[in-house]
């Protein structure tokens, strides 16, 4: 393991994207997470169901994202917990992480319910 701060970002849409894009070249050892091996640009998926677009075009696999960057590795999986005092991103297989800085971008959920 390398004496380079490790960096843990968990979410790979358009948050933690960009802040992996944005230390990608840094000092520093990045591991993001996501349950998805794919970031979906969601804005375009209407294009998907009128069939402009496949659904290939508008999800890109994270890993080829990130591959010419020998400092950012991705894991596929669930955060079920942060232990916040020992430092640790606790993954629902029961793998712990270990990090220097944690980056927190899991985005939001909505609900389309109408009120009763």
């Amino acid at each position: 393991m390398s004496n380079q701060p490790h960096i843990i970002v968990i979410g790979g849409g358009f948050g933690g994207l960009n802040v992996v894009k944005a230390l990608q070249d840094a000092p520093v050892q990045i591991t993001l997470i996501d349950r998805h091996n794919y970031h979906l640009f969601r804005p375009l998926l209407y294009q998907v169901a009128m069939a402009g677009l496949s659904p290939a075009d508008i999800a890109s696999p994270l890993r080829v994202i990130f591959k010419r960057h020998q400092n950012v590795r991705t894991i596929l999986g669930d955060v079920t917990d942060i232990d916040a005092e020992q430092r640790q991103v606790i993954l629902a297989t029961g793998e712990r992480l270990t990090y220097d800085k944690l980056v927190v971008a899991t985005g939001a959920v909505y609900d389309m319910k109408q009120p009763s």
